[in-house]
C-alpha cells in the first residue's frame, strides 16, 4: 500500500471533525460548507462537508478525510447533552474542534479550524496519538 497524501492535500484545511474523522478542505474554509452547518447543536444536525460540484461559484476544490486517535482529546460537543455551537461558529474560531482532554500530555494546544493537514498530523502525533492517512492498493 501506498500513502497517497499530496502537498496540495497536506495544505487543505480542517473543516470538519466528528467522533474519530476529520476533514480537510482545499476550498477557502469561509466558502467550505455543509448540510445544516448553520444549526446548532451541530453534533445533532451537521453532516460530512460538501465535495465539489459542477454548478458550484467556486473553483474545483478537494476534500481530505483522515482518521485519527481522539481518546486525549474533547470536542465541542464534550459536556453538553446540546452544544451551543453550530459548524459555522466551529469554523470562525468560537471554539476549537479539538481541545486538550484530560489525559493529554502538558503543552499541548487546541486544533482550531482552518489548521493545515500537515499541522493537524504534526500536533496530534506530538500528544502521542495517530493519524491514519488515506491509501491507495
Amino acid at each position: 500500500m501506498k500513502i497517497t497524501v499530496t502537498d496540495e492535500q497536506l495544505d487543505a484545511v480542517l473543516c470538519y471533525v466528528e467522533d474519530n474523522k476529520a476533514f480537510f478542505t482545499t476550498c477557502p474554509l469561509d466558502k467550505q460548507w455543509g448540510d445544516d452547518w448553520n444549526d446548532a447543536p451541530y453534533e445533532h444536525n451537521a453532516e460530512e462537508p460538501y465535495g465539489w460540484a459542477e454548478h458550484c461559484d467556486i473553483e474545483p476544490y478537494g476534500i481530505v478525510k483522515v482518521c485519527f486517535d481522539h481518546h486525549y482529546f474533547e470536542q465541542p460537543r464534550d459536556g453538553h447533552l446540546n452544544s451551543p455551537f453550530s459548524v459555522e461558529a466551529i469554523n470562525r474560531g468560537d471554539i476549537a474542534w479539538l481541545r486538550p482532554g484530560w489525559n493529554c500530555p502538558k503543552g499541548w494546544k487546541p486544533i482550531y479550524a482552518g489548521t493545515t493537514l500537515r499541522d493537524f498530523i504534526k500536533m496530534v502525533t506530538d500528544a502521542g496519538a495517530a493519524v491514519y492517512l488515506p491509501v491507495k492498493a
